[in-house]
């Protein structure tokens, strides 16, 4: 169930990409207003998720609905989002809450790069922390009688000197847990940020330990190529006869077959 769950972010947060270069907390926090209206509206809520209407229309519904309530971006996200088949509402608002889980782990990113969404990780794991440590705060957090403006106080007051992505999906977590715990929630929403991160970690696999100075110019070429300071890990697998792969993310370059071709041609002299 995990992995399926973990299969269904990525595939989730891989949909809203290409917003990820704008992304940024006001965008995120249209995207959790929505959710909370979908939430709220069960009939909406439905319609945009019922399969018996083209995507089309059920996008039409969207920009009609939200086109003076939330940014054009914000429009264009969820009605995106609406055109997917999905099996029942719940997956579709599910989805709606990955994006904009993904799109504050993106702003992070772009504010900070790699040490952007490292602070956001060990900020969440630190407020779910302080859960764990005290039951008041839980039952505090937890109780849908209690005043909103009081649990967003109590909250900020738990997390000093986050950054705003932090305090948004801390926020998210306590005002619409969406039947969740609230500590497990954060902690969902800090494991969809960490997986962000393994966009700047290469992770290369060589037939044979590099020098310093090769490492030094795979370091160079890599960070040419994606356009950022790489964290680099390299491990040694003598199957890859004279290869190199190397994975960055989801992406994977493997010069394992190129070399053996390249041997072959050696071979033969051609």
């Amino acid at each position: 169930m995990a992995d399926a769950a973990n299969e269904f972010t990525q595939e989730n947060a891989r949909e809203v990409e290409r917003w990820a270069g704008s992304a940024s907390p006001a965008l995120a926090r249209e995207l959790f207003a929505v959710l909370a209206l979908l939430d709220e509206n069960g009939a909406l809520r439905r319609a945009l998720a019922d399969p018996s209407y083209a995507g089309p229309q059920r996008e039409h519904v969207v920009r009609r609905v939200f086109a003076d309530k939330i940014s054009p971006e914000a429009v264009e996200i969820v009605a995106h989002l609406t055109g997917r088949r999905w099996s029942d509402d719940r997956e579709f608002t599910d989805g709606l809450e990955h994006a904009g889980v993904a799109l504050t782990a993106a702003s992070a990113e772009n504010r900070g790069g790699l040490e952007g969404l490292e602070q956001v990780v060990e900020q969440l794991i630190a407020f779910k922390g302080v859960l764990d440590g005290s039951h008041e705060v839980q039952r505090a957090l937890s109780d849908r009688r209690a005043d909103v403006e009081a649990k967003t106080q109590l909250a900020h007051r738990l997390t000093p000197g986050a950054s705003e992505e932090t305090l948004l999906l801390v926020e998210q977590a306590v005002l619409s847990p969406r039947g969740a715990l609230v500590g497990r929630l954060v902690d969902r929403f800090a494991e969809e940020v960490a997986a962000r991160r393994q966009r700047w970690i290469a992770h290369v696999s060589t037939s044979r330990p590099l020098t310093d100075d090769q490492r030094a110019r795979l370091q160079e070429q890599l960070n040419t190529l994606y356009g950022k300071d790489l964290k680099l890990t390299v491990d040694v697998d003598p199957a890859l006869i004279g290869g190199l792969k190397v994975q960055v993310g989801e992406e994977v370059i493997d010069g394992s077959v190129a070399a053996r071709l390249d041997e072959l041609r050696q071979r033969i002299g051609a």
